[in-house]
């Protein structure tokens, strides 16, 4: 199940690292959907693995320009020169969407009740997020649950909404075009599944990149994120991540198919990466 929330934010820019933000929007719709589910997915120890995963979309045409981000008291661009200039998407459009994917029935009744009312969000407080000196608040305008396309064999192609990250037990990037990506992206499924359903893959899955002629349809991605543990950990404003977007063909088992597509590809599925949709 799928579940497309169209927002009008109170300004047209959107700052490279909003995905905490989109996973703090998640969580506070979750808790208010269902408090004892949000306190098992996201204050159990051991963690426990989330069901999902999301992508933000704004029409095109867009800009990038540089503008000062304030994270919070402490990462602000007076501290951190990276956060003097970090890149922000300006709009034309009025609207953006966060795409939310699950498998879990219990975890979309959950996402769809918190809903049930909630009229805006605070992306920006006077301290926390605020882009070029300015507060941005979400007024949510619509709420529509989706099904993606069914699987009915086990082959699809699917189309990356947001990039698919691999990483070795160092964190170094494993891309499409490395000779380690489909057993890398094997490994890093087959254990996800495990904590999720309870079961890993019924056989591997073979993945490859769709191409037009002699051209892969496929690009490298970087992206700059943030969250709070880190930031802690580090010292450092956000991290960088590398992935690969563009259009795969998966061959798999039809069981599979149809879970991963809706769990997401990849390393951290709910922070907003390793999101795609079927399109044959």
């Amino acid at each position: 199940m799928r579940v497309k929330i169209s927002i009008k934010p109170s300004t047209n820019k959107v700052p490279i690292l909003y995905r905490h933000r989109v996973v703090s929007f998640i969580k506070e719709v979750l808790k208010r959907g269902n408090e004892k589910y949000f306190q098992k997915l996201y204050l159990s120890n051991p963690p426990f693995p989330k069901p999902f995963s999301f992508s933000l979309f704004f029409s095109p045409p867009f800009k990038i320009e540089k503008l000062p981000l304030q994270i919070d008291e402490e990462f602000k661009p007076e501290n951190y020169r990276e956060l003097s200039q970090i890149e922000t998407f300006i709009l034309e459009s009025e609207t953006l969407s966060i795409n939310i994917s699950t498998p879990d029935y219990f975890f979309a009744v959950s996402l769809v009740n918190g809903l049930v009312g909630l009229k805006e969000f605070l992306f920006s407080t006077d301290r926390e997020m605020l882009i070029g000196g300015e507060k941005q608040v979400w007024e949510l305008l619509k709420v529509t649950p989706y099904c993606s396309r069914p699987i009915k064999g086990e082959k699809v192609v699917v189309k990356t909404l947001s990039p698919i990250v691999v990483e070795s037990k160092g964190g170094k990037p494993i891309l499409w075009n490395s000779p380690d990506f489909q057993e890398a992206l094997n490994f890093v499924i087959n254990r996800r599944l495990k904590d999720l359903r309870g079961k890993g893959l019924k056989r591997e899955l073979e993945i490859e990149p769709v191409k037009k002629g002699n051209r892969e349809l496929v690009e490298k991605k970087v992206v700059k994120t943030t969250f709070k543990d880190f930031r802690e950990g580090t010292g450092k404003p956000y991290m960088v991540l590398t992935g690969s977007y563009g259009l795969f063909k998966l061959k798999g088992a039809r069981e599979d198919l149809s879970y991963l597509t809706e769990v997401g590809l990849g390393n951290k599925c709910s922070q907003g990466f390793g999101m795609v949709e079927v399109l044959i």
